[in-house]
Order: structure tokens, then sequence, then C-alpha cells
């Protein structure tokens, strides 16, 4: 396919990592190789697994639960083997306010924090909202990012996506949405949408643009591709949860069409969601009912209408690549993932990134392993799950290991809840609705039994997490033989 000269220029396509992510990596493993020495796995460059952690969706109980498992690695020696660090919804609101420290993961301490001190103050909130409303693209993704932004992760970091990529301290984030206008099309590879540091596509398509011209218009002539360049608040915005409820089952999710997801979501709005709801009445209540903000509001969340990205593959003219459900659109709309997939799997499977484990930390509320689907239809490797964990997903053990063959990555599934820390089925499912995703901003005493709770978990499977670590060590080894099995 021959593009127009616009479109080739900025578009790239390929299944292989951005030149840039290609660096950071190579970097990166050099500090990974460090910490397996000092864990007393010796191992040289090419026998450095490529290991990611994976933060799942589930609002602020998902953003405080990264944050604390992150902290317990630290403490433990762990984080620093971690190559990548992926998110959705909640865990990438944990994320988008982590990596305003470049030396985040030498310093969870700073981090955790954080998560007690006032929020930002309305004022500031208000002003944030005037002036991001200037620029005419102002929407519930504006809205969302602020609430979120300032009062549960307690800043507005303005920051681009594209500086997180220098400081190989941290692992490589990769934050993932969906594109709503296709969630109703037979179209799964125009679905999950991919963010990092140095191209931001389609996964599937293997369609991508350079981070910094992400929602730049860049068709046509005199076209601006200079900007604005994505922020950390819009991207949190994005990541808001247009989930369905805890009490909806996943099967009838997946049948939920984008309309249907917005007719949920002002259920949520009139019914659930206390958090955007008080906040909308102390807002109405601190400025005059007229005030440009209070109808601003108000106008957007009776119509929904979720931030626009320019869309850089608008008249794509590969009819066979792209499907019409993104070439005829002049906007992206970049909603949370947790509509299809509550864990940021997809990024982590297949041949691009060559993943050897996956540490899946699931804080959600979701049916257990939808993305099995997704992985069958496309054809992406994805280990086998047992029966006995199919069994007990409604009162789950603290740790399973699902064992990678070959291509397929082997993953650390690691639950919130768990067998450990409650008695029953009951209480499981008494702790899920009681930090259940729709609801004010947590207490001190919220937060902390969370912290706890997660650190308790990391100490809990730390053992099989060394293991593990070990194994994929070897796995990696065996790789780079060429196949040829060796002893370490």
């Amino acid at each position: 396919v021959i593009l127009p000269c616009v479109l080739q220029k900025y578009v790239h396509q390929s299944q292989s990592l951005s030149a840039g992510e290609q660096e950071f990596v190579l970097r990166r493993k050099q500090v990974v190789q460090k910490s397996l020495n000092k864990l007393g796995l010796t191992c040289t460059l090419d026998m450095v697994p490529h290991i990611a952690l994976l933060g799942s969706g589930g609002g602020q109980r998902a953003a405080v639960g990264l944050m604390g498992s992150l902290f317990q690695m630290e403490k433990d020696g762990l984080l620093d083997t971690v190559l990548y660090l992926g998110g959705v919804s909640g865990s990438a609101w944990s994320m988008a306010t982590l990596y305003s420290d470049h030396q985040w993961s030498t310093n969870m301490d700073n981090a955790v924090s954080r998560l007690s001190k006032p929020g930002i103050g309305l004022t500031d909130v208000l002003i944030f909202l005037a002036k991001r409303a200037q620029d005419g693209h102002f929407s519930l993704t504006d809205i969302w990012g602020v609430l979120t932004s300032g009062f549960i992760m307690k800043q507005l970091d303005v920051r681009s996506l594209s500086e997180d990529g220098t400081s190989i301290t941290n692992p490589y984030p990769i934050y993932s949405t969906v594109n709503k206008n296709c969630l109703q099309h037979d179209s799964e590879k125009g679905k999950w949408f991919e963010m990092t540091p140095h191209q931001a596509g389609f996964i599937d398509l293997g369609l991508f643009i350079n981070t910094p011209n992400l929602g730049s218009r860049i068709h046509g002539a005199g076209s601006d591709v200079k900007g604005p360049e994505l922020d950390m608040v819009t991207l949190q915005g994005a990541s808001i949860s247009l989930s369905a409820r805890n009490t909806n089952s996943a099967k009838q999710r997946n049948k939920m069409t984008p309309n249907d997801h917005d007719c949920h979501m002002v259920h949520v709005l009139n019914a659930d969601s206390k958090l955007q709801l008080s906040v909308l009445h102390y807002v109405a209540w601190f400025v005059s009912p007229v005030s440009w903000f209070i109808q601003t509001l108000i106008a957007q969340i009776k119509k929904l209408e979720w931030g626009k990205t320019e869309n850089f593959l608008y008249q794509y003219p590969g009819r066979l690549i792209v499907p019409s459900c993104i070439r005829v659109k002049e906007f992206l709309q970049l909603i949370d993932a947790g509509v299809m997939i509550n864990m940021p799997y997809p990024p982590f499977l297949g041949e691009k990134r060559d993943t050897d484990l996956l540490i899946a930390l699931e804080y959600g509320a979701d049916e257990t392993f939808r993305v099995r689907d997704y992985a069958a239809k496309l054809k992406k490797p994805f280990p086998k799950l047992e029966e006995k964990f199919l069994k007990e997903k409604d009162w789950p053990r603290p740790c399973y290991v699902f064992k990678g063959k070959k291509k397929e990555p082997t993953i650390l599934y690691m639950p919130l809840f768990n067998r450990q820390n409650c008695k029953d089925e009951n209480e499981f499912k008494a702790k899920m609705k009681e930090f259940s995703t729709f609801q004010l901003p947590f207490s001190q005493q919220k937060i902390e039994f969370l912290l706890e709770t997660v650190k308790a978990n990391m100490k809990y499977s730390k053992d099989t997490l060394l293991r593990e670590i070990a194994k994929a060590v070897i796995r990696r080894h065996i790789k780079a033989s060429d196949g040829v099995p060796v002893s370490i």
C-alpha cells in the first residue's frame, strides 16, 4: 500500500519495537542484570528475562494496590528485575503519578506517602479546568482526569508521556486503552490501543505514530503536527472506568455496544458513583450556580461526550488493513480498557516484546481472564489455565502460576483478596463490596488497610516470585542458546 506522503511520514507500520523502546530496553536490562546478580541469579546480559508487571483496573482500589505492591517489591529487592510496567484504569492512575519522579522505583516511600496527603484544593481544580476549557476541546475526559488526579492521586501533573522514556531507573511504562468507535464492530484488531513514551497506536494492526504527535492533525497541507501532546491528566481521564458494575457478568459486558456503555455510565453517575456526584454537589455549593463550570459540567455529563483525539489513520488508504470503524472517523475516542479486559495483557503477548514472565496483580472485580477469548481470536500465545483455578475464582488462593510453553509467557497471578486474607467466600465478596470502584475517595484508614493487604500478599508470594524469576532466567538462556537446554 502506498500512503500519501503526509501519512507515510508520520504513520509507521511495524510489529517490532520502536527504536526508542529498543534502546531503553537494552539499557534497562543492565539494571535488571545487576538486580538478578544481587538475588544470586548470575547471568549475562543476553540471559536477562523479559519480565512485565501488570496492574489491573479497579478504580482507587487498584491505584492504591499497585502502589503498595511496588513498595514491597522495592523493599524485597525485586522491583529492579522488572523490565516493563503496564497499566489500565486505576493502575494507570498510579503510573501517571509515579513517573513524575524519574527515580520513583528507588523511593517508593515518597510515592506511597503522597496517598495520605491532602488533595488539590477545589479552587486550584477550578482554575485548572478553566484553562483547559479554553482550548475548545473540554469534555468528560478532562473533568474526570482532573477529579481523579487532584482528589485521589493528589497532584495535577501536565508533563507529557514522552518524558517518561528517559530514566532507566524505572521500568518502561505502557498504558492501555481501547478505541470506543470499534467496540460495536467485529474487528478485534481495531480495539486495543497502547501508549508508550515513544510510540502510540493499535497493537494488532501494527500501526503507530510517534507519541509527541499523538493528537496532532497530520492530514493535508498546512496540518499542525506539533501538538498539543497528550498530558498525564488527560491520560488519567481516558483511564476512568466505563466498565459495568461488579454485579454484571463479563459475558453481559462483552455484548454491550458503545451506546449501551454510555447508557450504563448514565446509570452509574445517577445511582452508584457517589464520588462524581459528591464532587459535583460540593462544587455547586462552593461557586455560583450559574457559573460556567457548573453549566459546562452538567451539559457534558448529559451528553457523555468523551475527549476526542485526532485520528492519525483517518482516510488511511489501506482498506484491508484498517477497519472502517477507524478509517472513516476523524477522531479516536480512547476510553478505559476495562470495557474489554481489566488487565493489560495484549501489549505483552506475542513476539514483539517476547515476555518470559507476567506478574499479574489482580485488583479488579471482573470475571477472571477474559483475555483468553481475545488471545484465541487473534491467535496470541496464552498459557492454559488450571481447572482448579477456574473453580476457585470466587475465593481464590493468594498466588497461581500458569506455566508458559515455547512462545507463551508464564503468568504469576496474584488476586488482591484471597484465602490468605479472607476466611471464606462471603468475606471475599464483602471485601470487594467494601472497596468497590464507585464510591467517595477512600478514608485514610481504608488506604492504609489496602496498603498493608497488598504488602502482605507480596511477602507471602515472595518465594514463588523468586522461583519464577529464576525459571525466567533459564528460559531466556535457552532462547539465547537457540533452544538448547542449559544449566546455570
